[in-house]
């Protein structure tokens, strides 16, 4: 019995070690296409697009997530619909977490944007300049962060929820604002940070006070 615990938690933890292989090498591959999708994104301009991406992009601010959410939360409580106001507060607590990652990791690696005017598309290293943050993408970062956790609550409504994420994150290639390796690495970043609290949901302060509560 013990031998066969320790293969299982063997083979587990190879699985992880080949999982999270994958999730590293996946923005490194990526950055492998930056260049070339960014010198033919020009070629993608036409009026439908930048009308529906001028629409979706907004939701990717900040301000914009946070504040949807907030206000769904107090909805939720105020219509009595517990469902909707734990979603919208988790997906805040997703939103804040990932966005501080997102946060410190853009001033760490210090990466010029698309439309910075940079000689060179390569890190330099912490910095605070304007318009060397493109590295990871915020926009995928909140999207993907905000979406998977109402996708976990509402797993009906997973699939559009995903697609809108899909569609901010490629607009902000669109308007040359990030490279595919940033937007790829910002929605590794939303997907992973909610995952793991979804293993810690009920430690959250939110949660553990309305479970002491009920």
């Amino acid at each position: 019995m013990k031998r066969l615990k320790v293969q299982v938690g063997s083979c587990c933890g190879s699985r992880y070690v080949q999982a999270m292989s994958v999730v590293l090498c996946l923005p490194v591959i990526a950055f492998l296409v930056d260049q070339h999708v960014h010198t033919s994104s020009p070629s993608w301009k036409m009026l439908p697009l930048d009308l529906f991406i001028g629409a979706v992009n907004p939701i990717g601010y900040g301000v914009t997530l946070l504040v949807v959410t907030m206000a769904l939360c107090a909805l939720g409580w105020c219509a009595e619909r517990p469902r909707l106001c734990e979603a919208a507060c988790f997906a805040s607590w997703t939103f804040v977490i990932a966005g501080v990652f997102e946060f410190s990791l853009k001033h760490l690696v210090g990466r010029p944007r698309p439309d910075a005017a940079a000689m060179s598309m390569l890190p330099i290293g912490p910095s605070y300049t304007p318009n060397f943050d493109s590295f990871p993408s915020g926009h995928a970062t909140s999207v993907f962060a905000v979406a998977c956790a109402f996708a976990y609550f509402y797993p009906r409504l997973r699939w559009p929820l995903y697609l809108l994420a899909i569609c901010i994150s490629l607009g902000r290639l669109y308007l040359d604002r990030h490279y595919v390796s940033d937007v790829l690495a910002g929605a590794l970043i939303g997907i992973i940070v909610t995952t793991v609290l979804l293993q810690y949901k009920d430690s959250l302060p939110s949660f553990r006070s309305s479970r002491t509560e009920g």
